[in-house]
């Protein structure tokens, strides 16, 4: 946009340059004048409307950039559980939210409304200006939404920008993300109430199911308080030229009863895992992350 100022300024200039040689040798004629004033006017003319198409571009692809920003923050929430619960995304003609639950609600207070410029409006892949929903599973982070989030200009529809939502959750400007990725996001924090106490147990065993398997133990004394009623480990095991980052810890913990949580998140995460106790099996997941409760895990639930 500043070269587009600064030829305007540079070509005013050269016009102001040429009247003031031609006053001082002999005047203008009535041509000059008319000519200079013309050209003048053509640059104005041109300038104004570049430097709007330039604005509307501008605010266009920030809706894009915002839009994309609250795609992934819903995600997000939904997958670190915040309050409990899952979120989406409301696309309206003229504005968007982010909303807590699975329905949307337009009268609830909590919506995260955001209204997009005079210059922008949504649309989808066929054309619909009605309100369309994204919302993300819990566990696994995916979407059942189908199709595109097209944002454009009100006034030219050809200027246009796609974004790209795939089943798995991915959120991307169409061109920037794989459509086939199916992985599994994210399966974090799942509880197994254990019905059992994990005090005075010796090894966390994890089993990693790959072309060539690897097992890891962990000493669960390193990661115990002092009184053991908390437990937290968090590491990364090397699995075959690919690394993956777990954590697992208690919520709960006394003589009687535990609470475990495992975090395996899908971005880090690419194994089938199964994961014990002193050989009593708590949990196992696939490698796309869907988790299933082992003979000693208990019950399992999405947090």
């Amino acid at each position: 946009m500043h070269q587009i100022i600064y030829l305007l300024l540079g070509t005013m200039e050269c016009l102001y340059v040429y009247m003031l040689k031609c006053l001082n040798k002999r005047g203008f004629s009535l041509v000059e004048i008319l000519l200079v004033v013309s050209t003048a006017s053509i640059l104005v003319v041109g300038g104004f409307v570049s430097y709007r198409s330039f604005v509307k571009r501008l605010e266009l692809n920030t809706s894009v950039n915002d839009v994309i920003s609250a795609l992934h923050l819903a995600s997000e929430r939904t997958l670190s559980s915040k309050e409990n619960d899952q979120y989406g995304v409301r696309f309206e003609p003229t504005y968007y939210a982010i909303y807590k639950g699975f329905d949307w609600d337009v009268n609830d207070p909590n919506n995260e409304v955001f209204y997009f410029s005079d210059n922008v409006e949504y649309t989808d892949i066929w054309g619909n200006t009605f309100g369309v929903s994204v919302v993300f599973d819990r566990i696994t982070g995916k979407t059942d939404h189908v199709g595109d989030i097209i944002l454009r200009l009100v006034d030219d529809n050809d200027e246009n920008r796609v974004i790209k939502i795939s089943p798995s959750g991915r959120v991307g400007l169409a061109g920037t993300i794989n459509l086939t990725d199916t992985r599994v996001i994210d399966s974090r924090h799942i509880h197994f109430a254990l019905g059992w106490s994990l005090q005075g147990a010796s090894d966390l065993e994890l089993h990693f199911d790959d072309t060539v398997d690897v097992d890891e133990t962990v000493v669960m004394a390193d990661y115990f308080n002092p009184d053991e009623t908390e437990f937290d480990w968090t590491g990364t095991i090397d699995v075959n030229g690919e690394p993956q980052t777990l954590r697992v810890h208690t919520h709960s913990l006394d003589e009687f009863d535990t609470v475990l949580c495992i975090h395996r998140d899908g971005r880090y995460n690419t194994k089938m895992l199964d994961v014990s106790v002193d050989g009593n099996a708590i949990a196992s997941f696939t490698a796309d992350g869907v988790p299933s409760v082992g003979v000693f895990g208990g019950t399992m639930s999405i947090q």
